[in-house]
Parts: C-alpha cells; structure tokens; sequence
C-alpha cells in the first residue's frame, strides 16, 4: 500500500485506528514509517482493560 500510495502521487497516507495497547502493533507501524499524530481518547472498548484511545498514524511520502 506505501508503495502504491507512492508511485500513484500521494504525499501523505494516514491510519486511523491504531489501538494505543497494543504496542506489537504501534511499533509495527512505527518500524513502516509512521508516526502518532493524535489519539481519539476512550474511543475503543478493550476487553480487559476497558476504554483506551485509538492513535492516528500518519506517514510522509514525499
């Protein structure tokens, strides 16, 4: 998807339902590029923890 975002002209792709966590999946983002550009508060119901935030992520292309 970087790649096709890429080569078809965007300059920015952003995800917006990373869930602050589930850290495997924040570094994982991490380690593609992206960077944490706000977090929704309480905005999923985790089953064990309750409501944690949601964190958008963000990546440059250009």
């Amino acid at each position: 998807m970087i790649s096709w975002a890429r080569e078809a002209g965007y300059r920015a792709i952003q995800f917006n339902a990373v869930v602050e966590t589930n850290t495997a999946a924040v570094a994982l983002w991490r380690d593609l590029g992206f960077e944490i550009v706000g977090t929704v508060p309480e905005a999923f119901d985790h089953a064990t923890r309750g409501l944690v935030g949601l964190h958008v992520m963000h990546k440059r292309l250009v």
